[in-house]
């Protein structure tokens, strides 16, 4: 009963995020066993970006997107274990980390991204990979491996495009 229970909240919460299957018991058993919040994780053809649920608001934009759109995490909850929290109407608790989960466009073999915690932009604390821009600004980075990419380019574009970038 309560993996079902963990499972529908779950889809509830995700939603309908892009091409990370999100409703693959593989994507929900991974985030689930995810210790806490950390530096990216690359998952399928995406990343799952995550940062403490003490922070009240948390987003993320895309430097690729001219940092135009800002995607904002979501709240994981768990399974109340206690039977008594249960009984009182609190089937879900705080599991401690918030997330958002992006999927990665086909040409990109590195994220430049910021978050915005709490209403200031600063780079990812969780992740020691940075670079400063020509204007001064840090911006955190997240290499996308070949295998992680879905095929919809040949091997020939993928390694022009790698060559191109480096």
């Amino acid at each position: 009963m309560k993996t079902i229970m963990t499972v529908s909240l779950l889809l509830f919460i995700i939603g309908n995020i892009g091409a990370v299957d999100t409703e693959s018991y593989q994507f929900i058993d991974y985030l689930l066993n995810i210790e806490g919040p950390g530096s990216p994780r690359l998952f399928e053809d995406g990343v799952i970006f995550t940062a403490p649920s003490s922070y009240r608001n948390v987003g993320i934009a895309f430097a690729h997107e001219g940092f135009s759109t800002v995607y904002w995490f979501k709240r994981l909850m768990i399974p109340n274990p206690d039977a008594e929290s249960q009984q009182k109407g609190v089937p879900y608790r705080d599991s401690g980390m918030l997330f958002y989960v992006y999927t990665v466009p086909a040409e990109l073999v590195e994220l430049e991204y910021r978050l915005v915690i709490d209403g200031l932009w600063t780079i990812d604390p969780a992740n020691p990979r940075y670079r400063i821009d020509s204007a001064g600004l840090s911006r955190s980075l997240v290499s996308i491996s070949i295998t992680q990419k879905t095929p919809s380019m040949s091997d020939e574009q993928l390694g022009y495009q790698l060559q191109v970038r480096r």
